[in-house]
């Protein structure tokens, strides 16, 4: 019979798949009964697209880059004009690979051979609601309201890669072997095996870290920043371009516990920490601003929160819309 390597592996893939027309039939069938190497080519063939053709729930991608891909890796063909030498180790399998794929593009078979080491991705953004999530690498975060991430790991260096706008607590899978960097716009927050804190709003001139357990180092490509440990608090100043370290709030990652405590705290600052995590908003007159406050609340609802600093204070309340408004006489110094 009169063909090349590859035209005999074209063959083969129709005859298998039954698509082959009654001539092409026949030339295989003849083709078979030359020799025992021709037979032992077919059945090596037959097995890998037997396996390949049972595989369901095959991912999409692009077949005629792949072809073309595995066409690369291909052995030089040989020149004569019958299959009479059987190719051994890679080379069978890279052949009968190719035909399997230009045949019958199976996307799984070509991919599980071909696969790249480009990025593992995943997207998450939220809009009126905190929500928490678990990245690829097991890492579990938890994202604040108006808050988007984006996360690659790059098997060839290493690196997981988590793009953030907004704000979100990490508690990190640590691993020695691989590096985990939070890029803010080009200021790096580096994990040491750590559970921590990041808000970083694309309107605010700052951006915050607290670390609540372990290590981080919070660094860019030009100042290398700060190394803060446990309890530490770092903000970098997006105008100055500087680092500073601060006092740790306790009520940073309340959007995430609903657990608040404030101590001799005036009420500005309170109602201005208890609006970021809940939607409905509590207001109160300027002339109420000042009027301290030291209590704790674990998981109540915002009418609970604005009845308990009503009753502390000797306040009323009142719904307004989505408000929920203070109102009584101002606080004595």
């Amino acid at each position: 019979m009169e063909s090349t390597s590859n035209h005999i592996d074209e063959l083969i893939g129709k005859y298998l798949s039954h698509e082959a027309s009654a001539d092409e039939r026949t030339r295989i069938e003849a083709w078979l009964g030359e020799n025992d190497a021709n037979r032992r080519y077919f059945n090596q063939f037959k097995v890998i697209f037997d396996r390949a053709v049972t595989v369901k729930d095959l991912p999409q991608f692009d077949t005629d880059a792949a072809w073309n891909k595995v066409r690369s890796k291909l052995h030089q063909k040989p020149t004569a004009k019958t299959v009479t030498m059987q190719p051994s180790g890679i080379g069978l399998v890279w052949r009968i690979a190719a035909s399997v794929l230009l045949v019958m593009g199976v996307g799984f078979f070509a991919y599980q051979l071909l696969k790249p080491s480009a990025p593992v991705s995943m997207e998450v953004a939220t809009n009126q609601k905190s929500e928490a999530d678990t990245l690829p690498d097991g890492s579990g975060v938890y994202l604040n309201k108006e808050t988007q991430l984006a996360y690659t790991f790059d098997k060839k260096k290493k690196a997981h890669v988590v793009k953030l706008k907004g704000e979100a607590y990490f508690n990190i899978q640590h691993n020695d072997d691989k590096t985990f960097i939070i890029d803010v716009d080009g200021v790096m927050i580096k994990d040491i095996g750590t559970s921590f804190n990041v808000k970083a709003y694309p309107e605010s001139n700052t951006v915050e870290v607290v670390v609540e357990e372990g290590e981080v180092m919070f660094y860019t490509e030009k100042d290398s920043g700060l190394y803060l440990r446990a309890g530490g608090k770092g903000v970098y100043n997006k105008v100055s371009k500087t680092f500073t370290v601060e006092q740790a709030d306790p009520n940073v990652t309340a959007y995430k516990t609903r657990f608040f405590i404030f101590s001799d705290t005036d009420l500005a600052t309170v109602v201005n920490e208890l609006n970021e995590v809940y939607n409905k908003k509590i207001v109160v007159g300027s002339h109420l601003e000042q009027c301290r406050l030291t209590v704790s609340f674990n998981n109540e609802t915002i009418e609970e929160i604005a009845n308990v600093i009503a009753e502390t204070l000797g306040l009323t309340t009142k719904i307004s819309g989505n408000d929920i408004v203070l109102e009584g006489k101002g606080c004595e110094e």
